[in-house]
């Protein structure tokens, strides 16, 4: 690598890590548009928003039904026609959705995409663990987590300007003068072209992310993986029960519910409560960065855990602020340190494993945490309504401590092999020092 190379900003995010992050960042933008006028495009159909929920539902099942499958074959296939087939797959759904009314069709689709996100959050189908997965292969273990946090804030601006996106059928029925139901599907039709674009750019990643035997220049092996049998089995279900608790905790929080309670409790209205969740997700994406670099310095389980205890605070205190402008800062606070622990997490799970079982322990993280995620929207309602309006704060912060707790007393004396070698290094130098003095 050249000096001019290495003082270029970014240097370390390859040709193939540019291509995953932009294609990710497409399909985050398709999704949070839809996610966003889902609902009223249903209700607009003539179904209620149960039924709307339930495709949501069967969405959430399709993503685990596959990610699961992934499990199994995903390094068999290769993840770089997986990539392909998924986001071809989500297209031709997008376009199911463009002309269709039928709600078994619908239905259809909606498990077979997998991942159309119209709950606007959690894990977004079988794509999601591919990339985490083949990220690291992209760079050295010194940038792993910078790539996550940089992947991790485009992302979040992409999230925005999808949301903000969804304000185009309002102009398309004045500019081409059609009907609501019918600007909906123009979105869906352009979904579906977004979709087509991402599959082209997963289909110029080279074979270094698609299969870790590749990289040797011998042939992957054929057949199924059975994740019973990987060596880091226990490590892998153990971090994937972990999490769960986490995803479980974190939708009790989503922002309708957010949203609702500000509006109940302070009077605040829709396009305040608008420009705090956006301020919050912005603050979100500035943390991402800021966290990559105190890994490098406190490490990674560390960063995961200790970030992470400003935002239960602020999240259980939340419901008890009298006043308006405190909640709103708690909010804010909350908002700053909740996805810190992103680009850590991410990196720790890919380090602690051999590099053959990251497809495995993305995937199994992401069935994990489809499947936990498919309860939560319906018990934090009951609580909502039946217990109190703070239930649902409460039990997320105390649910959050459990994580926690449990991330740090499991995995405090597991280490990245670069933060082994790190220490080495400055035991190493500092018996030289030692040495010298002496």
């Amino acid at each position: 690598m050249t000096q001019s190379t290495r003082t270029r900003p970014f240097h370390w995010v390859s040709r193939d890590a540019w291509l995953i992050i932009s294609a990710r960042s497409l399909r985050t933008f398709a999704q949070a548009s839809i996610s966003v006028f889902f609902a009223i495009y249903m209700v607009e159909l003539g179904y209620s928003i149960t039924e709307a929920g339930l495709l949501a539902t069967i969405g959430s099942g399709g993503s685990a039904v596959f990610a699961f499958l992934i499990v199994f074959v995903g390094d068999t296939i290769g993840r770089r026609k997986l990539l392909v087939g998924f986001s071809i797959l989500m297209g031709l759904g997008g376009l199911g959705f463009a002309f269709t009314d039928e709600y078994a069709v619908l239905a259809l689709v909606s498990f077979f995409m997998g991942s159309l996100a119209i709950t606007g959050g959690g894990p977004r189908g079988p794509i999601q663990p591919l990339e985490t997965a083949s990220l690291p292969d992209t760079t050295d273990a010194e940038h792993r987590t910078e790539l996550y946090a940089l992947s991790g804030i485009i992302e979040r601006i992409a999230r925005v300007l999808g949301s903000l996106a969804a304000a185009l059928p309002a102009l398309f029925v004045v500019v081409f003068d059609i009907t609501d139901v019918q600007s909906f599907k123009v979105m869906f039709v352009s979904y579906a072209v977004i979709m087509l674009a991402s599959a082209l750019m997963y289909s110029f990643l080279s074979p270094a992310v698609t299969h870790h035997a590749t990289v040797a220049g011998t042939e992957p092996k054929r057949g199924w993986q059975n994740p019973l049998a990987l060596p880091s089995r226990r490590t892998i279900f153990t971090l994937a029960a972990i999490f769960s608790v986490d995803s479980f905790a974190t939708r009790f929080v989503f922002f309708a519910l957010v949203a609702l309670w500000f509006k109940t409790k302070f009077g605040l209205d829709l396009s305040e409560v608008s420009y705090l969740l956006a301020a919050s997700t912005l603050l979100s994406a500035v943390s991402l960065w800021a966290a990559a670099k105190l890994a490098n310095r406190i490490g990674l389980l560390n960063t995961i855990v200790f970030t992470h205890i400003p935002a239960v605070i602020c999240t259980i205190a939340v419901p008890f602020a009298p006043w308006a402008w405190l909640a709103i800062l708690l909010w804010l606070v909350r908002g700053f340190f909740s996805q810190m622990d992103g680009p850590p997490k991410n990196s720790y799970t890919m380090a602690i494993v051999n590099r053959e079982e990251r497809t495995a322990m993305a995937s199994i993280n992401n069935v994990a945490q489809a499947t936990v995620g498919t309860a939560t929207p319906w018990l934090t309602t009951v609580l909502f309504q039946s217990v109190s309006m703070m239930a649902p704060f409460i039990a997320a912060g105390l649910l959050k401590s459990i994580y926690l707790a449990g991330m740090y007393f499991t995995f405090r004396n597991v280490h990245p092999p670069e933060e082994v070698e790190r220490r080495a290094r400055k035991a190493q130098q500092a018996a030289q020092a030692q040495a010298k003095a002496a």
